[in-house]
């Protein structure tokens, strides 16, 4: 039987089932895979407190990415500096490496994956996108016959399980945080889940390889969950729709737009039907039509899984080589994708004023689909406005925010105007 022997840096909630996967249980990774793993070193900064397992662990992580022994190097500590000088560090000593750490890929693959082959090394990272979906491998292997023309997907379990609560349950989002917090679902700081941050740096994982782009987070235009409301996800069933946070890659003409927003999804599309944590990504080629899958993509367990599987890989000879040189693609800083859209606005209570609405919607040439005006309670505290819900036509990013800013320009409006996208039948 194959043996590969490695060093794990990091034993947060990650690199703690990494460690109890491979020590309590390694028959089955024998029996599946085929290869007996060796865990000959673990990097932990608060030294040998931290792993409850007989293993040799250091406080300092680059005698990990040093050690003559190790032939795979896994990075689980996240962050971009430290990870970025361990993992040089390793690839210069000869070591295959596996990393979960979608930052460091999203921020610094181009540099990371040029030195790894001038040093006839590997890298894997399917753990960065999507937890236990093998979606990277999809696209690294079983799609490589295929020109991907575009995806759609749910790529954060954590926000999912909160727009799922908020839904179903009619969840504050506050509770269903916190829900998410207890399970283990979400970190104490959740910043870089809600704000749009984790989907984000995973879309452009997905657009470099889908695309031949660069590795370049900076291109990525998104925005987070913190903005929905109950109002919000109310209206959305009410019009036949659920509310996701979707990630989006197209190409056109070899111009690349990346993006993540919440979104309203027909209930009759597979992304509405996917709750709780779990991740879904559709990817339509030429030739072939879409391909869905469909997985966990948040917690310690699918990623550790993911973790494995790249080890696995590893031992049979890693992945294929693949190159942009002589790619001409961009990623464009802004999408320039339309989308309908959802404007939430509250409005003057007085004869006329959505007349003057429509009028605006009319003068930039934006059809209106759908009108919502719901009646006014006798008992109202505020009488002096009527929340209004529209439904557009087709508009670009740049072209939404602009009628979104006119709108809240207007007497007739009251407060800011909501904007979301509306899922197209792709």
């Amino acid at each position: 039987m194959k043996s590969l022997k490695i060093g794990v840096c990091g034993v947060g909630n990650v690199g703690g089932a990494v460690l109890e996967n491979l020590t309590n249980t390694p028959e089955i990774v024998a029996s599946n895979g085929g290869v007996q793993i060796e865990i000959i070193q673990v990097g932990a900064r608060k030294g040998k407190s931290a792993v409850p397992y007989d293993l040799d662990v250091v406080t300092d992580l680059m005698d990990v990415a040093e050690n003559p022994e190790i032939d795979v190097f896994v990075e689980l500590i996240g962050g971009c500096d430290l990870a970025r000088s361990l993992v040089k560090k390793a690839i210069e000593n000869g070591k295959n490496v596996v990393t979960a750490n979608k930052a460091l890929i999203a921020t610094h693959g181009d540099e990371l994956f040029e030195f790894a082959r001038n040093k006839n090394v590997q890298i894997g990272f399917e753990a960065s996108v999507a937890g236990g979906t093998p979606v990277i491998k999809a696209l690294r292997e079983g799609l490589v016959a295929n020109k991907v023309k575009w995806f759609a997907g749910i790529l954060n379990g954590t926000t999912n399980f909160i727009l799922t609560k908020m839904s179903v349950d009619q969840s504050s989002f506050e509770d269903a945080l916190k829900e998410a917090q207890d399970l283990g679902l979400a970190e104490a700081d959740p910043s870089m889940d809600v704000d749009g941050t984790d989907a984000a740096q995973k879309a452009s994982i997905l657009s470099a390889l889908a695309f031949n782009t660069p590795y370049d987070f900076s291109s990525v235009s998104y925005g987070g969950i913190e903005e929905v409301s109950a109002e919000d996800i109310s209206f959305a069933d009410q019009l036949g729709y659920s509310v996701k946070h979707i990630a989006y890659g197209f190409i056109d003409n070899g111009t690349v737009d990346i993006s993540v927003f919440p979104t309203f999804v027909p209930k009759d599309q597979l992304l509405s039907q996917v709750g709780q944590q779990m991740n879904a990504l559709e990817i339509y080629c030429e030739g072939i039509g879409s391909t869905v899958y469909y997985g966990p993509g948040a917690g310690p367990r699918p990623t550790a899984s993911a973790v494995i599987a790249d080890l696995v890989d590893l031992s049979n000879g890693g992945w294929p080589e693949s190159s942009k040189n002589n790619i001409n693609n961009v990623l464009s800083k802004e999408c320039n994708h339309k989308f309908s859209r959802y404007f939430k606005l509250d409005v003057k209570n007085e004869a006329g004023a959505i007349a003057k609405v429509s009028s605006l919607f009319a003068e930039k040439n934006v059809s209106i689909e759908a009108l919502i005006q719901n009646e006014i309670k006798n008992n109202s505290i505020d009488d002096t406005h009527v929340p209004v819900v529209i439904i557009s036509g087709e508009l670009s990013d740049k072209e939404a925010i602009s009628l979104k800013i006119t709108l809240e320009e207007m007497t007739e409006i009251s407060g800011l105007v909501q904007q979301l996208r509306i899922h197209n039948a792709l």
